[in-house]
Formats: C-alpha cells, structure tokens, sequence
C-alpha cells in the first residue's frame, strides 16, 4: 500500500487534454483587431490631419466591436482590458488625424509644464 503512488482524483470541472480554450480568446482577438485597423489606418493616411478613408476603418471598428462584445458575453476574466485598449486603438484609427493632432498637443503641453516647472 505505501508502495503505490497516490493519484489525483477525477474532478468535473478540469478540462480534459483536446478540449481546453483559451480564457482570453475573444479579448485577445478584440486586442488584435484594433491593432490591425490602427495599422492599416495609420500606413493608408496621406498627411497627418487628414482623416483616413471610413470604408477601411469603420469596419475595423465594428468588427472589434463584435469581438470585444463576444468577450463580455463569454465573462472572459481579467480581458476587459484587452478588448478595451482593442476598442481604443479601433476608435482612434477613425478619427487618426485628429487623435493624432491632440496627442501632439497633450505632449508639448505637458514638456512646457515641465519645463516651467524645472525653471519656476
């Protein structure tokens, strides 16, 4: 008896080999996707306060939309950040003109109140 070894007992809840899912699928998928139609908008922008063409971002955006809401509805735990930085990325792509126009804005404003914080 001392001579076998102990196994661990069969439970309900444990996944078995060919059947396990990732637990962040769906946010991982929402995180890619924003990411790709940021990309996409980005590398398809002409000058940098233009707007990108809708036909390519909007799409984008929905599509993430649909990932992002798939991870809700699943209660995937702890993506909610993923799917929405995704979300993030998507919605910025759409206006990346002017997102880019005000994180130029919110940099220098925030050197200058360095500087003068450094100076005063």
């Amino acid at each position: 008896m001392a001579d076998r070894p102990l196994e661990r007992p069969s439970h309900p809840l444990r996944p078995e080999a060919g059947r396990l899912q990732p637990r962040k699928a769906a946010a991982a998928a929402a995180l890619a996707l924003g990411a790709l139609t940021f990309l996409i908008a980005l590398i398809v922008q002409g000058e940098l306060s233009s707007m990108p063409d809708w036909r390519l971002t909007v799409p984008g955006l929905a599509a993430t939309a649909v990932a992002a809401a798939a991870s809700v509805a699943r209660r995937e735990p702890g993506g909610y950040w993923l799917w929405a930085l995704g979300l993030g990325l998507a919605g910025a792509a759409v206006v990346l003109g002017w997102f880019l126009l005000l994180a130029i804005v919110a940099v220098a404003t925030a050197v200058a109140i360095l500087i003068l914080h450094a100076v005063m």
